[in-house]
C-alpha cells in the first residue's frame, strides 16, 4: 500500500468519525431542545434550535466531503431527522 493510499484511508475515518459524533451531537441536542420547549423555556429551546442548526450544517459538510472521497464510503452518511419547529 502506498503512503497516499494509507493517507486517504485514514482521511476517510477520521471523516466517518466526525461525521459519527456531529450527527450524534445534533440528535442529543434535538432532545434537549425538546425537553425546554416542553418546560416552556423557550429562550433556551430557540438558542437550541440555532445550535441545531449548525450542527446539521457541519454535518451536511462532512457528509459533501465523504461523498467527494471513497465511493465505499458513501453509505455512511444518513440523513438528519427534519428539525422541529
Amino acid at each position: 500500500m502506498t503512503a497516499t493510499r494509507a493517507q486517504s484511508l485514514l482521511a476517510d475515518s477520521e471523516l466517518t468519525k466526525a461525521h459519527d459524533f456531529l450527527f450524534e451531537a445534533h440528535m442529543l441536542v434535538t432532545d434537549v431542545r425538546s425537553l425546554f420547549f416542553n418546560t416552556g423555556n423557550f429562550a433556551t429551546a430557540a438558542r437550541l434550535k440555532d445550535i441545531q442548526a449548525r450542527l446539521a450544517d457541519e454535518v451536511r459538510t462532512v457528509e459533501r466531503l465523504i461523498a467527494g472521497s471513497e465511493p465505499g464510503l458513501r453509505h455512511l452518511t444518513v440523513p438528519l431527522p427534519p428539525a422541529q419547529s
